[in-house]
């Protein structure tokens, strides 16, 4: 530990100790008038010390020098505030938290995981969280001994901590370091501060199996979570058709990231890192990788990604094709015109898709578009989806969203007819048929970025290097003996 947080845990563990005395006393709401009264009249008193300085006569030594146990244990001592008898310190308050998370794995209370937006505040979250008025100062003047409330970044997830029927036991959230700030409600009400170090670890699982049936039966009965199937079949799409190039017999590979507390309880949710497959007719490895403008992707083992082509039909339900894209007779305005998408038509609040990974541009009601999110893609590709009923809560321009992601529900705003979605996709800002081959083309790393990737593979999977050397041909016979002629 650094000076300098040898220091920053010293004023905390003193801040929380007064907190402490002055609430087992009854006054802890005037706090902050009392640490400034105390800290005046100890700068008063530093201030007229020098003038009572007494003389003293050294005391003779007796002899006996301490032992480095002694050290120990008269520094343990000094830990314990006068005040408080022998109440423990920050360190002590961690079981409670481990108490809560214990509970929610036994099914006894149950955790929501919430994050701060650009301009949203601590008690606004616990406001729109319906905490009572009092509780929600108190939680914050607490979690105040232990961090500059203010600095909190948009993007932070805390952990709240419920009974079944809504009331709040107690929050936590991890801050820079690895360091878990949290307050947990007391018996009497009152809510205590702490913090703690890593809490949270971060680890790899490694699943592999045998396709008996179906992948998807097959990975969840060898312990991969729906979730990262999920991504697996997302990761996979256009290199891989899950209804006839998976058979019996077939193996699969994948490592997933789980976030667990020291408690054992699983937070946030997985991601996955590697999925390899292996059927009679290949051998597919492929690595989760960001690169260096943010754009997480999956890369083969020399560092290229796959072809990915644009979603025609970006709906998660049975579409029908209402209006195609071309010239047509306008079913409002009843003159031709040039449709610059699809329409497909689908029940109310289907949900809608990204066509392709890509951060989102425009988002907001736009003319006879209704409501209407604009996406950016990789090679110069753009979508429209137009005349939804509603956006997904988190998304605002700016989001990063991934090919098949739910992005909002189809509706009938704007210059509407019926409940469709209005898609179009654009190619270096032209409209393109939707429904033509639109692929963004595959990402070849390099120089100094596909160092990092190799290094980065090699030690995420032990396979790498076969990975990255390829299929070996076969070492040729030896050739038949030919005598010499003549």
């Amino acid at each position: 530990m650094t000076l300098k947080q040898s220091v920053h845990k010293t004023l905390q563990r003193s801040r929380v100790l007064r907190y402490k005395a002055y609430k087992k006393v009854g006054i802890a709401r005037h706090r902050k008038k009392i640490d400034l009264s105390l800290f005046l009249m100890f700068m008063l008193c530093a201030a007229t010390f020098p003038f009572f300085i007494i003389p003293t006569t050294p005391v003779p030594s007796s002899g006996y020098e301490e032992t480095p146990a002694d050290i120990e244990n008269k520094a343990a001592e000094e830990q314990v505030h006068p005040d408080l008898g022998d109440s423990p310190v920050i360190a002590a308050r961690q079981a409670s938290l481990a108490e809560l998370e214990k509970r929610v794995q036994l099914g006894e209370l149950v955790m929501d995981m919430r994050s701060l937006d650009k301009g949203d505040s601590l008690l606004g979250l616990l406001s729109d969280e319906k905490v009572p008025t009092a509780d929600r100062m108190s939680i914050v003047d607490a979690l105040e001994l232990m961090i500059d409330l203010r600095a909190l970044r948009p993007g932070l997830t805390f952990m709240l901590f419920k009974t079944k029927e809504g009331d709040l036991l107690g929050l936590s959230v991890q801050v820079k370091d690895g360091e878990t700030i949290a307050v947990v409600r007391e018996e009497d009400g009152s809510w205590t501060p702490f913090t703690a170090a890593g809490r949270i670890e971060t680890v790899s699982v490694r699943k592999q199996g045998t396709v008996e049936r179906t992948f998807s039966g097959s990975a969840l009965k060898a312990g991969v979570p729906d979730s990262v199937v999920a991504q697996v079949t997302a990761a996979l799409d256009g290199e891989i058709d899950f209804n006839s190039d998976i058979h019996p017999g077939d193996s699969f590979d994948v490592i997933f990231e789980v976030k667990k507390t020291s408690s054992g309880l699983e937070i946030g949710g997985k991601q996955l890192l590697f999925v390899g497959l292996k059927t009679d007719k290949k051998e597919i490895a492929r690595y989760a990788y960001t690169d260096r403008t943010g754009t997480p992707s999956f890369y083969d083992a020399r560092g290229k990604s796959g072809e990915k082509t644009l979603l025609k039909r970006p709906l998660k339900a049975r579409a029908r094709l209402s209006s195609p894209y071309g010239r047509r007779r306008h079913p409002i305005l009843m003159y031709e015109i040039f449709h610059h998408g699809v329409d497909l038509a689908a029940p109310m609040n289907t949900p809608i898709m990204a066509a392709a990974d890509g951060v989102i541009t425009q988002l907001g009601r736009k003319g006879a578009y209704g409501k209407y999110i604009r996406i950016r893609h990789a090679a110069g590709y753009q979508s429209a989806y137009g005349h939804m009923n509603g956006y997904r809560q988190d998304l605002k321009v700016g989001s990063k969203v991934k090919r098949g992601e739910v992005i909002g529900y189809v509706g009938s705003t704007g210059r509407s007819t019926g409940p469709h979605v209005h898609f179009e996709v654009w190619k270096n800002n032209k409209t393109v048929n939707p429904f033509g081959k639109n692929a963004i083309p595959s990402k070849q790393l390099s120089g100094f970025e596909l160092e990092q990737f190799f290094s980065y593979a090699e030690e995420l999977h032990p396979d790498f290097e076969r990975h990255r050397a390829g299929k070996i041909p076969p070492v040729p016979g030896p050739r038949p003996f030919e005598p010499a002629a003549g």
